[in-house]
């Protein structure tokens, strides 16, 4: 837990380098592939951005996309992938995967196309895709990535990255799934604010029979760990 949303961005602006440099010589000193990371959208990670711009990270060795995104326009106000880019990427030599928006094709058409995109970018085995890193914030319903309470994306588990209506009449999204993440050597989760401790009790210690979709980022193999600040952990009673 960290003091204040300062605190927050600044130790996990150091966790991600350390996680990125030891990675990238790893992957160097073996196959030489870009090690993976998908990038959070949202407020929350916006100025853990803006501290990874100023830090000495090899991001040629890398290949960062979007953990979700909202079907929209690439210079889109809303677009997490233009925000990301903006903040971050833009400047540098890792290599960013945006989603294939195009105006004639359907949301689950550039999913599907995204996913091909993945597969293709990633370590794998027989048993599908490994991404390294995950990054993913945590809504005030207790949402993550476009993962949203109540919704059909939540069952989906033939697909890797999936477009899901979340809302009639908002743009569609589009998503990273369970069985993606669940599939990734580390995740991570950032949540910051008072708004957000509610939910964060509740996805940290469930009451219900049918648990935040936040929770069930916990319910794969991938290891999951929560950077929060005070005011999110304030349901939490921690001292």
């Amino acid at each position: 837990m960290f003091e204040d949303g300062p605190a927050l961005a600044a130790g996990a602006a150091a966790m991600i380098a350390s996680f990125i440099r030891r990675e990238v010589t790893k992957a160097r000193a073996a196959d030489g592939r870009l090690v993976s990371v998908a990038m959070a959208g949202g407020s929350t990670p916006v100025a853990t951005y803006r501290l990874l711009a100023t830090m000495d990270i090899p991001w040629s060795g890398v290949c960062a996309w979007v953990g979700d995104e909202r079907y929209v326009p690439p210079d889109h106000e809303d677009s997490n992938g233009a925000m990301i880019g903006r903040l971050l990427l833009d400047r540098t030599e890792a290599r960013f995967l945006q989603v294939p928006w195009a105006e004639n094709r359907p949301a689950p058409e550039a999913a599907a196309l995204y996913e091909a995109d993945l597969l293709a970018s990633m370590a794998g085995d027989a048993g599908g895709p490994s991404p390294d890193l995950i990054l993913a914030g945590m809504g005030g319903d207790g949402h993550t990535l476009s993962l949203f309470p109540g919704d059909e994306a939540l069952d989906i588990t033939d697909r890797w990255y999936a477009a899901t209506e979340v809302a009639a009449g908002q743009p569609w999204r589009l998503t990273a799934t369970y069985p993606l993440a669940h599939r990734a050597a580390a995740v991570c989760v950032l949540v910051s604010g008072e708004s957000k401790a509610p939910a964060l009790a509740e996805v940290l210690r469930p009451t219900g029979d049918s648990p935040l979709p936040a929770h069930r980022l916990m319910e794969g193999a991938a290891p999951v760990t929560w950077l929060v600040d005070r005011a999110a952990a304030a349901g939490l009673d921690l001292p």
